[in-house]
């Protein structure tokens, strides 16, 4: 019996050794880049952030829309106006089309060429970097290192370089002419350093996304499984009484550093895998349906157009909140028409399709909750003031205080998550959305309370264990390389030897 014990002790060693070579560079690479990224995260322009660099829409302009744009009963999915290089402009999204854009002021289509790409590249760029640039470099890109994994509705885009000190790229979209993202070098430097080695986040490789996918979800169930077996041989080698390891050198401090932080790396590795959702493992169901109910029918064509007559014909007195607008966005609620204004300062203001502004009232949330309920009973309903649990900031693009959340009587206690402002579904959280919460958001980003979270007390803690997490898997590729060398020595002296021997 203890001979099978020593050749499994024995084969589960030889087996960490060698996978550890190529798990330990996969594992410190990945706690290095995560340092980086908790300071320099992918480079995203949310729409929040797009929206703040627009200039008011010129009203004075608007709205000359000439016949054949679209028939009276097409369904519009969504209609927007914004400033584009001076001129109202109204992008059209319709089912089974491409989206097509509407210079307001004269009536005519918008074909962006780059020309014109570069005009409101320009016209933009004081806004977006603070103070007059010139252009450097300019292309047209398909798909980029940056623009890579969404924005597929706006492609093409024209890049252009600009020689401001943080060297900005900015990307205008060929199909509706907007400024959709921009980079700066200090982004672009260290997200080579950090989310890209993490994610394996490579262009050649993200245009395969089965395969990135594959390969993401792979190697983390392979860190896992490798720190699981490195934590069950530093555990084994634990003594209760006198000394702690009985190694010395680099085996010491790579036994003590395993023992400290190897549940932490265990925990790490496989909740970056759980975030991948691997074979369907949590994977979130429904939301459509649900935002469907509260939207009730996208508006037609003719409705759509009507509106903007009456916004464009409203006395002035009464378009003084209209004049500061940014970005008019169709928001339809319970079948009817409504759009959603942002102003300059980020103040939204709901208007209903005469212009007038249609503030949600209790009795319209009430209303909606008891759409999405159907037949469960609700739990619980009401504005809330700050983060829950479940409804977190971190960077989310719909994410508004107050928010209205409805807990239902069902099995799963479904939470929905509506913005008060405009009726719309932000968040929909089941049962797999909550252990996905606490499986990723909890053991990899270290996030289980908000007084957890606390900036810079969360540094402290996440760089702690980033960097203790790395020590193992830095030591442990020390160790590895120089024993798999030691191998290599002997392995090659024993065949020159029997060489020698067959030769004599």
């Amino acid at each position: 019996m203890n001979a099978v014990s020593n050749t499994i002790w024995r084969t589960t060693v030889i087996v960490h050794r060698y996978l550890g070579v190529l798990g330990s560079l996969l594992m410190l690479m990945w706690f290095l880049s995560g340092i980086v990224m908790v300071y320099v995260p992918y480079p995203r322009t949310s729409e929040v952030e797009r929206i703040r660099t627009l200039p008011p829409i010129p009203w004075a302009q608007c709205c000359r829309i000439g016949d054949g744009l679209a028939d009276d009963d097409e369904t519009i999915i969504r209609a927007r106006i914004e400033n584009l290089n001076g001129a109202p402009t109204l992008r059209l999204q319709r089912p089974g089309r491409p989206d097509s854009t509407l210079d307001l002021a004269h009536g005519a289509a918008l074909r962006v060429d780059e020309a014109q790409a570069r005009a409101i590249a320009l016209e933009a760029a004081q806004r977006i970097i603070g103070r007059p640039a010139a252009i450097t470099a300019s292309a047209q890109e398909p798909v980029d290192q940056w623009t890579i994994g969404g924005l597929q509705r706006d492609r093409p885009f024209y890049r252009f370089a600009f020689d401001d000190p943080e060297r900005t790229n900015i990307y205008v979209s060929g199909t509706a002419g907007q400024v959709m993202h921009w980079t700066t070098s200090t982004q672009r430097f260290w997200n080579w350093l950090g989310t890209i080695p993490h994610f394996i986040y490579f262009l050649d490789l993200r245009r395969n996304p089965a395969l990135w996918s594959q390969i993401v979800i792979w190697t983390s169930l392979f860190g896992a499984v490798l720190t699981a077996l490195g934590l069950y041989l530093g555990i084994a080698q634990f003594r209760r009484g006198g000394k702690v390891s009985p190694y010395r050198g680099w085996f010491y401090w790579h036994h003590i550093a395993g023992l400290m932080f190897g549940l932490f790396t265990l925990t790490w590795a496989f909740s970056g895998l759980v975030s991948m959702n691997p074979w369907g493992f949590l994977e979130r169901q429904g939301g459509g349906e649900e935002a469907q109910l509260l939207r009730g029918q996208y508006p037609k064509w003719n409705v759509v157009r009507a509106s903007l007559d009456h916004l464009r014909q409203r006395p002035v007195p009464a378009q003084d909140f209209l004049a500061k607008a940014v970005n008019l966005d169709t928001a339809p609620f319970a079948g009817q028409l409504f759009w959603r204004a942002t102003l300059q300062d980020g103040s939204v203001i709901r208007l209903d399709a005469a212009g007038k502004v249609a503030a949600l009232t209790d009795t319209d949330l009430t209303q909606a909750a008891q759409r999405i309920a159907g037949a469960y009973s609700i739990a619980e309903q009401g504005l809330i003031a700050q983060e829950d649990t479940y409804f977190l900031q971190r960077r989310r693009d719909n994410f508004v205080l107050p928010v209205y959340r409805v807990v239902l009587g069902d099995e799963d206690q479904t939470r929905y998550y509506l913005d008060p402002r405009t009726g719309a579904l932000l968040q929909r959280v089941d049962e797999n959305g909550r252990w996905q919460r606490w499986l990723f958001s909890g053991l990899h980003r270290i996030d289980f309370t908000s007084w957890l979270r606390a900036r810079p007390f969360w540094d402290v803690i996440i760089l702690v264990l980033l960097l203790g997490g790395a020590a193992a898997s830095a030591t442990a590729v020390y160790l590895a390389g120089r024993r798999i060398k030691q191998d290599v020595v002997v392995v090659s002296r024993a065949m020159r030897g029997r060489r020698r021997a067959s030769a004599s």
